[in-house]
């Protein structure tokens, strides 16, 4: 089972339906073209505006795909007390599997006491949190690596592992915890080879980053992998296994 760990719904709400195969239908048909078979599904809107909004669109389109979707939520740490009961409420009533946060897009350092309180109410359900990473100033592989120190019991999923400029310092993060897991999206083939040989591809996960890359992203980010002639067992962790263990999901 092939499961993609990055993909972005460009709802009503954020007004930025042009992008391309950025629709639900789109992202479905991209999927299942490139042979993958779930997805973990976040907004884009609420990562700059209403985000219990955002949360609610995205429940939908889970519910509508369910076999194929697997919801994540959006919180703001700069909104405490709304953000706690949205964890709640996703975890509870939306049944979502995670967190996705963005401290470039939504303004926070990630590292920031701002975010104890949310993680600490995070660790109490056991579901990962993915968190954008490689944008200087505030979402840096070794500030991911401070938190993760600071909540072991909580399962990062580092996006774009440091992106070009600081995937050397996103795998010095993953070795140092052993809580962080590296997504593909956004980094060339090297560093994800590299990974593999210091960290283990059992720390690492497939991510396309969709619909970003347009209709065909999906096939060369899924390429990346494919092409780094891996150990059979080795690609089979990175492009579904490791995730299957996060959200603990079977089929």
């Amino acid at each position: 089972m092939i499961i993609d760990a990055h993909c972005h719904y460009f709802s009503k709400n954020a007004k930025l339906d042009f992008v391309q195969g950025s629709s639900i239908e789109d992202h479905i048909r991209n999927h299942e073209l490139a042979g993958i078979d779930k997805f973990i599904l976040f907004t884009i809107g609420g990562l700059f505006s209403d985000f219990i909004k955002s949360n609610d669109e995205i429940a939908e389109v889970a519910n509508n795909y369910p076999t194929k979707i697997i919801p994540f939520g959006t919180i703001n740490p700069w909104y405490e007390e709304e953000s706690l009961e949205e964890i709640n409420r996703c975890i509870k009533d939306l049944h979502f599997k995670g967190f996705k946060l963005h401290p470039w897009m939504t303004g926070f350092p990630i590292n920031s006491d701002l975010m104890d309180t949310m993680m600490k109410e995070i660790s109490k359900f056991n579901v990962p949190v993915i968190v954008h990473s490689g944008t200087p100033p505030w979402s840096e592989p070794l500030q991911i690596a401070e938190l993760a120190y600071r909540f072991p019991k909580v399962k990062f999923i580092m996006a774009h592992m440091g992106i070009t400029d600081l995937w050397k310092e996103a795998i010095d993060a993953a070795r140092m915890c052993n809580n962080i897991w590296l997504e593909t999206s956004g980094v060339p083939s090297h560093p994800i080879k590299l990974a593999v040989e210091e960290i283990g591809a059992d720390r690492i996960v497939f991510g396309s980053d969709s619909p970003y890359g347009g209709q065909g992203g999906h096939i060369f980010q899924l390429n990346k992998i494919k092409f780094l002639d891996l150990k059979e067992e080795d690609e089979s962790l990175i492009l579904g296994k490791n995730l299957s263990k996060i959200l603990d999901i079977n089929s």
